[in-house]
């Protein structure tokens, strides 16, 4: 320990003489500080005697469980289960609310901050998997703004979460692109679930700032998920999906 002090010392003395201008004088006081129980937390305060009284009821609810998965779900690129799920989520629950059909659905992967476990899946796990409070926002775009958006991922090598979409992209191009079961069509426009995120120009996804229509939800991509495995375990599903091959990158 008194290496590391003097250690300390000497680093912080070199550090102020880069710094101390010539003629300038320093002065110094040190004093012996004791970790002992003056240490301690202070007493609680309304704060925290509020969170206290909420934090057992909180902690049940975050442990209700939801669903089950017969397997782990981890997010992984071009394409995986969990990023798969998180897209099929988006595009179910803007097809409820949308008074006309959405296309297909984006999401980011950087949004998924960790993994759905096999067996119970609970409130908690989605909190981990979606902790930010990106909301769910419905877009109309033009077709010439949409074949931008996936020029812009071909060219980058580096796909982003969708779901009713199956892309080939060869040596950073694309080279097929079909949307809702159909081939391209530049001269017609597409409706499009996504977040906010990215609709701000998020991981510089900047073509969809070009919709020439935004519905914004007010519905978080968790509240999302938790919507969509109701409705899978009102059909009496499980919490699951696999790798389909939406996304095909080649590079020769």
């Amino acid at each position: 320990m008194k290496r590391i002090a003097q250690l300390f010392l000497l680093l912080s003395l070199l550090f102020l003489s880069t710094v101390w201008g010539e003629g300038q004088s320093l002065q110094f006081q040190f004093s012996m500080v004791k970790i002992d129980t003056t240490f301690e937390a202070a007493p609680p305060t309304k704060v925290s005697q509020l969170m206290a009284r909420y934090r057992p009821e909180m902690e049940r609810r975050m442990m209700t469980v939801l669903g089950h998965a017969p397997r782990e779900m981890r997010a992984f690129r071009p394409e995986s289960p969990l990023s798969n799920f998180a897209a099929d989520a988006l595009l179910a629950v803007a097809n409820q609310i949308s008074q006309e059909p959405v296309d297909f659905s984006l999401t980011n992967f950087g949004g998924l901050r960790a993994s759905f476990p096999k067996g119970e899946v609970r409130l908690y796990d989605v909190y981990a998997v979606f902790p930010f409070e990106n909301t769910l926002v419905i877009l109309e775009m033009e077709g010439k703004d949409v074949a931008a958006l996936f020029h812009t991922f071909a060219q980058r090598n580096r796909m982003e979460a969708i779901a009713n979409v199956k892309i080939e992209i060869e040596n950073g191009k694309v080279q097929n692109l079909w949307i809702a079961n159909a081939p391209f069509d530049p001269d017609r426009r597409y409706r499009v679930a996504t977040i906010d995120f990215l609709l701000g120009g998020g991981d510089s996804v900047s073509a969809l700032k070009n919709a020439v229509e935004v519905q914004e939800t007010g519905i978080t991509i968790r509240d999302a998920v938790v919507q969509y495995i109701s409705m899978l375990q009102s059909d009496g599903k499980e919490i699951t999906t696999s790798i389909e091959g939406r996304v095909k990158m080649v590079n020769k």
